[in-house]
């Protein structure tokens, strides 16, 4: 896709939201699938569709435009779809760059922050993950500016990275990993590595800490053969945050208090908020599926990506789970 400005990118992304439009919202002759979420997953799935249905209507509903603007991610930040949105239009892929807020099972009807309803016979939701609350002393709106996850937020990425470019060449930098609902292991070493590795490369006289609050240590493990240089703390050695001061930069362990110059706080996830408003997700927070990604709550509705219960969550499986989506 040749590069755009945002302002192009956008207009254009609006043009392929009124191609929905000309759908028919209550048209019941060929099938009309409906795929909520455009990253992995989801633009993944739609041409998956088309292939396999060719005759049928597809349309796929983004909130983010940045999500299908094609080509490789910022450094810490969520990975976009596989392919852009001219590659989802010139397949007859219809895209609305909107957000989903109701989902009427009975009636087979979206409700769009629009305003727009949206019919379908086939849907298709692909939502993500969202952060879960913690109960944590000193973890509010502050501490959450101050130490950004970047974890899914391109504006959190690039403050982190501009806060890594601040780091004193013997300061402390702290990642910071849940203890439960790490919802993504696979990527939380590989950001692990990544922060090493720029240390080592750019600030050689600083040092790195992660506190993992899990109990046991296969992350840790796997750093380590991995040639991670950095101290892991895991629950039993301290890995546990009990409050925290983010403006003096101040984290009280299970082990003692850490002073750190820059840290990636990471919280705990659940499935995305629509996966919530649809009523797919079960006390877990996640989305109980069967081995084809079909909800257990709501078998008209497939889950894509890593909202599912048990998904591996990585970029190969919600890559995965959309190719195979053809319920």
């Amino acid at each position: 896709m040749p590069e755009l400005s945002r302002r192009r990118f956008t207009r254009s992304l609006l043009a392929a939201s009124a191609l929905s439009a000309a759908i028919p919202l209550t048209a019941r002759g060929a099938g009309r699938n409906v795929i909520v979420g455009g990253g992995p997953a989801g633009a993944t799935a739609a041409l998956a569709l088309r292939r396999a249905r060719p005759k049928d209507d597809i349309l796929l509903i983004e909130r983010d435009p940045s999500r299908l603007a094609g080509g490789p991610a910022a450094r810490f930040a969520q990975p976009g779809a596989p392919v852009d949105l001219a590659t989802l239009r010139q397949a007859g892929i219809a895209v609305a760059l909107d957000e989903v807020t109701e989902v009427d099972w009975r009636a087979a009807r979206l409700s769009l922050f629009s305003g727009r309803l949206m019919a379908f016979d086939r849907l298709l939701l692909a939502p993500g993950t969202t952060p879960v609350a913690e109960a944590l002393d000193g973890l509010g709106p502050v501490a959450r500016h101050l130490w950004p996850a970047a974890w899914g937020s391109a504006r959190e990425a690039r403050r982190l990275a501009a806060q890594l470019s601040a780091l004193p060449t013997s300061g402390h930098l702290v990642l910071r990993l849940p203890g439960t609902g790490l919802s993504h292991p696979d990527i939380a070493l590989a950001r692990a590595l990544e922060l090493d590795r720029w240390l080592r490369r750019n600030r050689p006289g600083a040092r790195m800490t992660v506190l993992d609050g899990a109990p046991d240590a296969p992350l840790a493990a796997r750093f380590r053969a991995r040639g991670g240089h950095a101290a892991w703390h895991t629950a039993d050695d301290g890995g546990t945050v009990l409050r925290l001061d983010a403006p003096r930069g101040v984290i009280d362990t299970s082990a003692g208090r850490l002073y750190a110059d820059v840290v990636n706080f990471l919280t705990p996830r659940q499935a995305g908020q629509i996966a919530q408003i649809a009523g797919l997700t079960d006390e877990s927070g996640w989305c109980p599926c069967d081995g084809a990604g079909r909800s257990l709550i709501r078998r008209s509705a497939a889950i894509l990506g890593d909202a599912r219960r048990d998904a591996p969550r990585s970029i190969a499986s919600a890559l995965a789970s959309g190719a195979n989506a053809l319920v």
